[in-house]
């Protein structure tokens, strides 16, 4: 398996694992399935051109095919750049049990983490998403609080846990 970060050439494959993503697990992330259908590959590209230290996007890959992804993105805004965010950690499903998303998650915090001005990395979980729940804590991160109905699926709530890692 290879880790690294996904560049222009990748967006096609991550744009169709993404929306496998929604699709499958539509409690897992904010975003609807119809709502990254209507975002073009050449949108996700352009996403990978301009990533950083600060905003990138893992992907993990057996062979060719991505079968994982995570997302960090750095704040901006003067009084909250000491916060980063993970979004999006995905694998899928025949993949899963075999350390894939625990070498995603290693990685994202590997490549974050020696930025001296980054304090503190959060991310929200769907308080049903057990495993999901208990990687986060393998690697430090702590629920601060949960967040009643924050996604509405159909007619069906998701309470989301909201997690900290603290670096320095």
């Amino acid at each position: 398996m290879e880790i690294r970060p996904l560049e222009e050439k990748d967006a096609a494959t991550y744009w169709n694992l993404r929306l496998e993503s929604l699709q499958k697990e539509p409690s897992a992330f904010g975003k609807a399935a119809e709502e990254h259908q209507a975002t073009s590959v050449e949108v996700t590209a352009s996403r990978f051109l301009n990533r950083s230290d600060d905003n990138f996007t893992l992907g993990a890959f057996e062979g060719d095919q991505l079968i994982g992804m995570a997302t960090f993105i750095r704040e901006t805004g003067l009084k909250e750049r000491h916060k980063g965010r993970i979004y999006g950690m995905y694998v899928t499903a025949s993949q899963r049990g075999r350390g894939v998303g625990s070498a995603l998650m290693g990685a994202l915090l590997k490549k974050a983490q020696p930025n001296p001005e980054l304090e503190q990395i959060l991310l929200a979980v769907g308080a049903g998403q057990k495993a999901a729940i208990q990687l986060y804590r393998r690697f430090g991160f702590e629920v601060f609080g949960t967040e009643p109905r924050a996604l509405k699926v159909g007619s069906e709530y998701v309470d989301e846990q909201h997690m900290l890692l603290m670096l320095r």
